[in-house]
């Protein structure tokens, strides 16, 4: 094939050829630079539009809480308003005058010219009336038991005792020993879920009554007995003497003891044979610990009337600087008990001398 002819009329000077071929246009370093729409918008416009928007949502939390603030004074000043108005409208009425018309009606002005009718607003009112036990007024002296018409200091106190604890924490017993006549006189109250009991024991004879009255409410009750009554008030300040305690079970139910309180003891010299502690116990029992020197002793319990358990075997004894213990297993030929005595060494070493009335 041979070349196209030349063609003066084409700037290449040969026909056929693109003139953007033949002549091709210099790179200018502009390449790709072609202007977009929003390519003029300046730099600081977006961040400008945005401390706007959190100028006005300033602006708008600003004034609502300036109507917020605005709104409880008005309501403290209403109530204001309100407290003044009443006070107003009381002393208006107090001086005889009608609050709505501002003058004196008569029978304000008669009660004034009479010298009645008329209310000091500062008087005080009288307080409610109180209720008082009337039998508070018929109780002996505190500390002391009146049994008829007899009176007895208390000497020792246990209160609100709870003989069965942990297996029955209901049972309460409140024990008060006293002496009468050189006997030793107790009287027991007993509540728990069958109602609420006294018992009276005086020398060997024991009596119980179901008749129980409360009488005020610092524990001072009354129980009516054969014979005559009997009236406990114990002081307020008595202390609750129930540590020294007299402990029995089952052989071996440690877990179910019935535990009595030990609220009198004396001490008995029985010449060559040692000495003998004894002691009155809540409920009405009574112990004894036949003691002939060292740690081996032997001990009687009475857990009721005409009922004896002594032990058969003979019973350890220890003394310490605080406490006089005694233990043992005491049997009636029926029943077998472990038994365990603790008092205060201070109590026996300063214990009175028995009488026959106290030995078993």
């Amino acid at each position: 094939m041979s070349d196209e002819a030349d063609d003066d009329t084409v700037p290449t000077g040969r026909s056929g050829v693109d003139p953007l071929i033949a002549y091709p246009t210099e790179s200018t370093g502009m390449t790709g630079q072609i202007e977009r729409p929003g390519d003029g918008t300046p730099w600081w416009f977006i961040p400008t539009m945005f401390a706007i928007a959190l100028g006005f949502i300033a602006l708008l939390a600003y004034i609502s809480e300036s109507r917020s603030g605005n709104d409880s004074v008005v309501s403290e000043a209403a109530a204001d308003s309100a407290v003044t108005d009443t006070s107003q409208d009381d002393a208006a009425r107090s001086d005889g005058t009608d609050p709505a018309v501002g003058a004196s009606t008569p029978d304000s002005d008669d009660s004034a010219r009479t010298g009645s009718g008329v209310t000091d607003a500062t008087e005080p009112t009288s307080a409610a009336p109180t209720t008082v036990d009337p039998l508070i007024a018929d109780l002996p002296d505190p500390g002391v038991v009146r049994l008829g018409a007899a009176e007895f200091d208390i000497v020792s106190v246990c209160e609100v005792h709870h003989p069965y604890e942990p297996v029955d924490t209901d049972t309460e017993v409140s024990s008060y020993f006293f002496f009468a006549a050189g006997e030793r006189g107790l009287v027991e109250r007993v509540v728990n879920e069958d109602g609420d009991r006294a018992i009276r024991r005086v020398g060997e004879i024991v009596t119980s009554s179901p008749d129980v009255t409360v009488i005020g409410d610092a524990g001072a009750f009354s129980a009516a007995f054969v014979g005559g009554d009997v009236v406990v008030n114990p002081t307020e300040s008595s202390e609750s003497g129930c540590a020294d305690r007299v402990v029995t079970n089952a052989p071996g139910q440690l877990a179910e003891p019935h535990i009595q309180i030990v609220l009198d003891v004396c001490v008995a010299d029985d010449g060559p044979a040692g000495t003998t502690i004894a002691g009155l116990i809540s409920e009405g029992g009574r112990f004894e610990i036949p003691q002939a020197g060292g740690e081996l002793a032997e001990i009687v319990f009475e857990r009721g009337p005409d009922d004896l358990l002594r032990t058969s075997a003979p019973a350890t004894i220890l003394r310490t600087d605080e406490q006089v213990s005694a233990s043992g297993v005491v049997s009636n030929g029926v029943d077998d008990l472990d038994i365990t005595i603790d008092i205060d060494r201070s109590i026996v070493d300063d214990a009175r001398a028995c009488t026959d009335a106290d030995r078993l």
